[in-house]
């Protein structure tokens, strides 16, 4: 009897003659080859495991608006997409979107500055681009600083979770700068326009646009010299066993994305009212050490 390709009496045919072909080697290593090489072809059609990633809302670099979700997304898509690994994304409070990473629920979380605090728990990737804090402050205000001694004598409005740099964040713990922390940047913002703090430290490009959402952009304005340069990172959790492999990956994509001129690309178009040096990673060598 004949049995078309594919069709359920070809597929019992084609099984048994492979077990009588598999009865008849008495070699149990012969028979241990067989049946790996018929297993190749369903190896290659397995699917990718999709990367799933905690984000959050702070646009234009991350924001729960598709189909890119931010530039700094982007990117991390594009990285992965040259290795050809699906990203998903979850949207969550920053607080939430790093405990959910770190206790391996989601592979890790978009984007983070590195802090000693959160090395234990992830592994950094590249740096994927530089970012700065200004101090935004009210048009009114005759403001100017230098260092973060100057800062002494002014409230200034934090963002719980953000990472204010090292000199900064000794000055607060010690007391010595006035702070209030509060879980919004947008609250700031207002706590700001109101005389309620007289600084809130923000990236620029963030700044503007809470600013002009908010109705604020000529109340309200910032100081050139940055509070802070750090560069923005992918964090994965340490508890995800993939996390090493993954990395490596994502590691050659943006490397690949950086060399072909597509990550400068991205970054200038989306961000065209930033000075150059907000952007570009000078020392592709800045590594967060793991």
């Amino acid at each position: 009897m004949m049995y078309k390709q594919g069709s359920h009496g070809y597929d019992r045919l084609f099984n048994r003659l492979i077990r009588q072909l598999l009865s008849h080697l008495y070699n149990p290593l012969a028979s241990a080859l067989i049946a790996g090489a018929l297993a190749l072809p369903l190896q290659a059609n397995e699917v990718v495991p999709t990367v799933r990633l905690t984000n959050g809302h702070w646009p234009p670099y991350m924001e729960n608006t598709p189909p890119h979700f931010g530039v700094i997304s982007q990117i991390v898509t594009l990285a992965f997409a040259k290795e050809d690994i699906p990203v998903s994304y979850g949207f969550f409070p920053w607080s939430r979107a790093r405990l959910l990473a770190q206790k391996g629920r989601w592979n890790g979380s978009v984007a983070w500055t590195c802090r000693r605090q959160l090395l234990k728990h992830f592994h950094f990737s590249d740096p994927i681009v530089a970012h700065n804090y200004a101090l935004f402050h009210r048009t009114s205000m005759d403001f100017d600083w230098d260092n973060v001694k100057d800062l002494e004598s002014y409230r200034v409005g934090l963002t719980q979770d953000y990472n204010y740099g090292e000199e900064f964040e000794e000055a607060v713990a010690a007391g010595t700068i006035s702070a209030d922390v509060t879980t919004s940047d947008e609250s700031n913002f207002r706590k700001l326009a109101a005389g309620r703090i007289d600084l809130f430290p923000m990236e620029p490009a963030v700044g503007m646009g809470m600013l002009k959402k908010l109705g604020l952009s000529d109340q309200i304005t910032f100081h050139t010299t940055p509070l802070q340069s750090d560069y923005l990172y992918l964090i994965l959790s340490k508890l995800v066993p993939e996390s090493e492999r993954y990395l490596e990956k994502f590691n050659e994509g943006l490397s690949e994305l950086r060399a072909s001129g597509r990550l400068e690309e991205l970054i200038t178009t989306s961000l065209p009212d930033l000075p150059a040096r907000y952007l570009v990673v000078e020392d592709e060598d800045s590594q967060c050490g793991n």
